[in-house]
């Protein structure tokens, strides 16, 4: 797409009167990069809501999920999880049965997302667990922005939140999203402490990162914009 671009600023800044094959040329290019741009769409994941913003596509609601924080082998990225699960005939063998007498079955684990959120502005969301939506949008380049709750120009912002993670302390690695900031708890949500994966306010950590223009005990924002010229 870049080289497209690139290829159709040399022709524009060439005189193409003189020259009639090369102007219907460069009137198709064009059309064909209007074609391009109008279909062209992209995805992104909406944390902690059950719906996308007006103007994008909801693909699905689901819930957020992962490895558990305690286990160091586990895998880092949160998942957004579908609420209508389907399985195939492997799920249903027992694990000692005659298939695997010769092979030892191992697996991992998958669990739920919930807020860690005491004592913060999500405070009434504490334990409960983390909703998603899954979101297109008929535009390119959807990119999450951490630091900031707007968008460059020519972007549209989709939605803006906090900077969220796992703790810095815990056995498992995580990934840093960013959560609507205007939250709400899954469907079945309870306040009743089931761990898994977990969801913290990320700050500043003064020295390699420059405060100022960072600032030390405040929540960091974040945007997620998508391409609108």
């Amino acid at each position: 797409m870049l080289l497209t671009w690139a290829c159709l600023t040399i022709l524009t800044a060439i005189d193409v009167s003189a020259y009639p094959s090369l102007r219907d040329e460069l009137k198709e290019l064009r059309e064909q990069i209007q074609i391009l741009r109008d279909k062209a769409t992209d995805t992104y994941t909406r944390w902690g809501r059950t719906s996308c913003p007006t103007g994008a596509t909801t693909i699905y609601v689901g819930f957020a999920g992962g490895s558990n924080y305690k286990h160091s082998g586990a895998a880092a990225n949160y998942l957004c999880l579908s609420k209508k699960p389907t399985f195939d005939v492997f799920s249903q063998v027992p694990f000692k049965s005659f298939i695997f007498t010769f092979t030892r079955y191992y697996t991992t684990f998958l669990y739920g997302a919930e807020y860690q959120t005491s004592d913060t502005p999500f405070s009434s969301l504490y334990n409960h667990e983390v909703p998603c939506a899954v979101c297109q949008v008929p535009r390119t380049s959807a990119i999450m922005i951490p630091g900031q709750d707007n968008c460059p120009r020519n972007f549209r912002l989709e939605y803006a939140g906090y900077l969220m993670a796992g703790l810095h302390t815990h056995a498992a690695a995580s990934e840093f999203v960013c959560v609507d900031k205007h939250p709400t708890e899954d469907e079945y949500s309870s306040s009743g402490d089931a761990q898994g994966k977990l969801f913290y306010f990320v700050q500043a950590a003064c020295g390699s990162l420059k405060c100022l223009p960072y600032k030390r005990k405040k929540m960091i924002k974040c945007a997620v914009c998508s391409y609108s010229p």
